[in-house]
């Protein structure tokens, strides 16, 4: 190997050495915060997991939802779904993944993603939902945290709160983990789905959802109706799930028209 190659890549190493250790450093200072959302920090987090192992991640976290949940079987239900999404998908910044698109048959109001492409929704909100523009606008948001990293960003944050030294050393290579880390990255991120979501995050992904929409032919405004609807219902007695884990907010309504105004 050129000696020329060797620097360079010992150089890029040692750089990725100490943005991880400052990682670490950040998750240690701020641990106690952490432990209640281990979203919250993430914005500004660099990504050391690598494509694969967030793909092996994802697919690993999907076994675990199917059998932890009652997976749709109607099959016209399914299919407009999954059209729906991969049109979306196609037009988002990250269209090399493969991404499914599942519908968990439960009463319970929500919509999540794992790493890796994979979107969930229930037929809880889906009967709250009045078109495929505001079913878009769900399934947008969700892709903008994929896209975004979010919860990838989370997961690598509780592996290096837990492994530390141990994890850094694979990171500093192609950014592949295996084995225990797999697995253990695994079950982190099955167990951050239904976390709530930080302000920032939320906000991201809305943005990014937007321009998803715009760029697959839906209705950007539908955002704004969900957004609204989900408002409307979460002084009740018994909110939607999906208001725990994805706030809403007139920030948020805000945030999303400025959006829809200001084309990139």
């Amino acid at each position: 190997m050129p000696e020329s190659v060797t620097k360079i890549r010992t150089k890029n190493n040692m750089k990725r050495f100490f943005i991880i250790f400052a990682v670490i450093m950040s998750i240690m200072a701020g641990g106690e915060a952490q432990a209640v959302n281990p979203l919250t920090s993430t914005e500004f987090d660099p990504v050391f997991i690598g494509e694969g192992s967030e793909i092996e991640i994802g697919k690993n976290t999907d076994q675990q939802l199917r059998s932890k949940y009652r997976i749709s079987t109607d099959q016209q239900l399914n299919q407009r779904i999954n059209a729906i999404g991969q049109r979306l998908a196609a037009q988002s910044e990250r269209k090399n993944l493969k991404y499914t698109f599942t519908v968990i048959d439960d009463e319970l109001v929500n919509a999540f993603a794992a790493p890796g492409g994979y979107i969930y929704i229930t037929t809880g909100i889906l009967q709250r939902l009045k078109n495929d523009d505001q079913i878009a606008s769900v399934l947008a948001h969700e892709i903008g945290h994929v896209v975004n990293k979010h919860s990838l960003k989370a997961i690598q944050r509780q592996m290096l709160a837990q492994f530390g030294l141990q994890i850094m050393g694979a990171m500093l290579g192609d950014g592949g983990i295996s084995g225990t880390l797999l697995v253990k990255a695994s079950e982190i991120s099955a167990s951050l789905l239904l976390l709530k979501n930080s302000r920032v995050n939320e906000l991201e992904s809305d943005a990014e959802g937007v321009e998803i929409m715009r760029r697959a032919g839906y209705n950007p405004r539908a955002m704004i109706d969900v957004q609204r609807m989900l408002l409307g219902v979460s002084g009740g007695k018994n909110p939607p799930a999906i208001i725990s884990t994805h706030p809403p907010s007139q920030e948020r309504i805000d945030a999303i028209e400025a959006a829809i105004n200001n084309r990139k």
